[in-house]
């Protein structure tokens, strides 16, 4: 094999943009418990609603989450006049958009850069909009 092949084969311009960016990778670290401090104010907020589960492990260790709401907003999906398409819609009145529109049953969030006015501002618009379509807190 190749010297250059053995272990990390990136070499040139890659590798380049790799050492500039490590200063900002360094910098985000620092700040990772608000971050995951923030992740859980959203995901507390999603998990409260009855018939959605938290298909990450939890404790959340990390911004991504993988969520199931078969049993609670694609359930409004089924009857709504607007289908899977309601909870993107809804959202987007309130200014919060990257959601895959459609998406009701199995979807991911990443609460990754939000204050923690934003994570409590979309917390309490997933509430908003369970209340108002039926759905159960607890």
């Amino acid at each position: 094999k190749e010297v250059g092949i053995l272990g990390c084969s990136l070499m040139g311009a890659p590798i380049v943009g790799m050492l500039a960016s490590f200063p900002t990778v360094k910098e985000r670290v620092n700040h990772f418990d608000e971050e995951l401090a923030n992740s859980k104010i959203v995901i507390d907020a999603l998990a409260s609603i009855e018939g959605t589960k938290i298909l990450s492990e939890y404790p959340r260790k990390h911004t991504l989450t993988r969520l199931d709401t078969t049993g609670s907003f694609d359930v409004v999906a089924q009857t709504h006049k607007k289908r899977g398409f309601f909870l993107s819609s809804a959202l987007s009145k309130k200014g919060i958009t990257g959601i895959i529109p459609g998406a009701t049953k199995v979807w991911k969030i990443n609460t990754y850069g939000m204050t923690r006015k934003q994570a409590e501002y979309v917390a309490d618009t997933y509430l908003e909009i369970a209340e108002t379509n039926g759905l159960t807190i607890q």
